[in-house]
């Protein structure tokens, strides 16, 4: 078992990955009495710094408020041992902080290689931006109005992958921009204005600092690779040589492997097509061969991107029935201006056949008075019409 001294460290360590806070207030209570981590370990004291006071401070928080816990409040319980398994998880640690199971824990300990890689001086560039300004320059560059039923889609998935690759540990790879791909194509495929899902997936890539086209030509080469030679589920777990074979190895071995919300669904996707329907059965397998990869999270991650699907699938369903309403009613106008119209038309025939006629009756009026008046001049006229008519 890990000493005070490495246990200590180790807590500010992770606290400090969190980069958060009320994290690091929380870890620091905690340390004041380790035996809310280890039961078998002795009571820690001693502490300089921000465990001691936090020591201090949490016994005269019991001593006053017996009704209160650990962390001074009446509403947040104390974590029980499931809750702290499932959020150090987060950092890859499930045996209890044993270094006898898990001797690379060690990779955790202070270090100039820890510190260079994870270190806020690395890192000040990265996390000036924030997720509002991603938000900014998106609509900065999109200037287009969405439709109101996409809005929170697309401001989610932004920010998810904004928030989680912008992480220390995070480390890019083809098949979490197969699976970004998925999330984003799959549930804009119903989006009316079809001309503009491409640009709305490039200035959102854009604004989280990722090249749109890299990540279509990443995701377009995995699909054929899951599809080359139809494999199984268990000859991409066991394979060794290849690109997808790469990226899974460096999953095991990773252990600061930072999991993503898109590749999750990403691995989802690619169980999809080699036969490996996505349930817990078949994410147990998966994640006990990927080491780091836990089938709580990629539960989780798999229903919500099927929550999207079903949710969306209603939106167009509503969409359609909302068309097929608005070509009825368009069809219904068409119908009564085309009746309108013929009713017009039947009124200028009989109106031309009246104005015909009385044209007519004023031309016989008019030979008939010819006839009475100037004999000569309507012999003339019949006389020449017959001529009219023998040269036709």
């Amino acid at each position: 078992k890990f000493t005070t001294s490495v246990k200590k460290n180790l807590f500010f360590n992770i606290a400090f990955l969190m980069r958060s806070p009320i994290f690091v207030a929380c870890i620091a209570s905690l340390a004041g009495n380790a035996l809310a981590f280890f039961p078998s370990a002795p009571k820690i004291g001693g502490f300089s710094g921000i465990s001691q006071v936090a020591q201090k401070e949490s016994s005269a928080l019991y001593s006053d408020n017996p009704d209160r816990n650990l962390f001074g409040s009446k509403l947040m319980p104390d974590p029980t041992d499931m809750e702290m398994e499932e959020m150090f998880k987060e950092f890859n640690i499930t045996t209890s902080f044993d270094i006898n199971k898990d001797p690379d824990l060690m990779k955790w300990y202070p270090s100039k290689e820890f510190f260079e890689k994870f270190g806020f001086q690395n890192m000040t560039e990265k996390y000036q931006r924030k997720t509002m300004d991603v938000k900014v320059d998106f609509y900065a560059a999109y200037r287009k109005p969405i439709l109101p039923q996409y809005k929170t889609f697309i401001a989610d998935i932004m920010a998810m992958t904004f928030v989680q690759t912008i992480d220390a540990r995070y480390k890019y790879d083809a098949l979490h921009a197969f699976g970004i791909c998925t999330q984003y194509y799959t549930i804009m495929k119903g989006y009316a204005l079809q001309d503009e899902i491409d640009e709305i997936f490039n200035q959102m890539m854009k604004a989280v600092g990722f090249d749109p086209q890299v990540i279509r030509d990443d995701a377009k080469r995995m699909l054929s690779l899951i599809k080359e030679g139809n494999p199984s589920a268990d000859d991409i777990l066991n394979a060794k040589d290849g690109e997808l074979a790469q990226i899974l190895i460096d999953v095991r071995e990773n252990r600061f492997f930072k999991y993503t919300d898109a590749w999750g669904v990403g691995l989802g996707r690619m169980m999809e097509l080699v036969g490996s329907e996505p349930n817990p059965e078949s994410f147990e397998k998966w994640s006990t061969s990927l080491r780091w990869v836990f089938t709580p999270r990629l539960i989780s991650t798999w229903d919500e991107f099927s929550g999207d699907q079903l949710r969306m699938q209603g939106i167009e369903a509503m969409q359609k029935q909302l068309m097929i309403r608005e070509k009825k009613r368009s069809a219904s106008r068409l119908e009564k201006k085309a009746s309108e119209f013929e009713d017009k038309k039947k009124a200028l025939q009989v109106l031309n056949e009246d104005i015909e006629e009385r044209r007519q009756q004023l031309i016989d009026d008019q030979m008939a008075l010819k006839k009475k008046y100037e004999p000569d001049a309507y012999e003339a006229i019949l006389l020449k019409d017959k001529n009219d008519l023998a040269a036709k």
